[in-house]
């Protein structure tokens, strides 16, 4: 190897050791969420925690808020001696479907900046709107005649309001299916829909009904 090649090599070895994010390497959480089924539609049930980092063996601290129908915050708090999965076993009808995870490493006395207080401000910041996006579709395969399948998408609401939820689904001819579902609260709703004359393309349209807290 020549001194030149060895120069630029330990240049770009520092220069991406510098741009590392120190965010990049903080743990993460993935959130297993459904629906009660004694709830008539409300609530929610927080199954599992799903904890994952590129650091391993360190011990992990999980903060985890639920927000409650009286405008509360449920807070729980996990400990961890590495990566894994927590069973939470959260469910209340009392659950409108939203919450905050946020995880940090615990073993070199690290602490994370969010308390209860901010919760509430971060959870506003998301907008006073419900909002929906397709969380899952497939295309179907040329020898069924191709088009495409929506699965599931993601419900949001600020409040675990009740809404209905109009998908529209281009066609390849031009035009729009369009499908109606009710839901409540913030979570994952089943589509289940799909055909050979769909694009794959979709628009949604979220009509608050009523405000179940009140």
């Amino acid at each position: 190897m020549t001194k030149n090649l060895l120069f630029y090599l330990t240049i770009l070895s520092f220069f991406l050791a510098s741009n590392t994010s120190s965010d990049e390497l903080k743990p993460s959480v993935k959130v297993v969420r459904s629906k009660p089924n004694n709830c008539e539609g409300k609530g929610a049930s927080f199954e599992k925690l799903f904890v994952s980092s590129k650091i391993k063996d360190e011990k992990i601290e999980v903060w985890f808020f639920a927000q409650k129908y009286d405008s509360h915050w449920l807070k729980k708090v996990y400990r961890l001696e590495k990566t894994g999965i927590i069973e939470s076993n959260l469910s209340s009808c009392e659950f409108t479907g939203n919450y905050m995870a946020v995880a940090f490493y615990s073993g070199n006395g690290d602490q994370h900046d969010i308390n209860l207080a901010q919760v509430p401000i971060l959870h506003n910041s998301r907008g006073t709107t419900p909002k929906f996006r397709v969380t899952k579709r497939k295309k179907l395969s040329k020898e069924n005649g191709g088009g495409a399948y929506f699965e599931r998408g993601e419900v949001f609401t600020p409040k675990g309001e009740a809404v209905e939820l109009i998908l529209f689904m281009e066609k390849k001819e031009g035009g729009w299916r369009k499908k109606h579902y009710e839901f409540i609260g913030s979570g994952d709703i089943e589509l289940e829909t799909g055909g050979p004359d769909l694009t794959g393309r979709y628009k949604s349209h979220v009509i608050i009904k009523k405000n179940l807290g009140s």
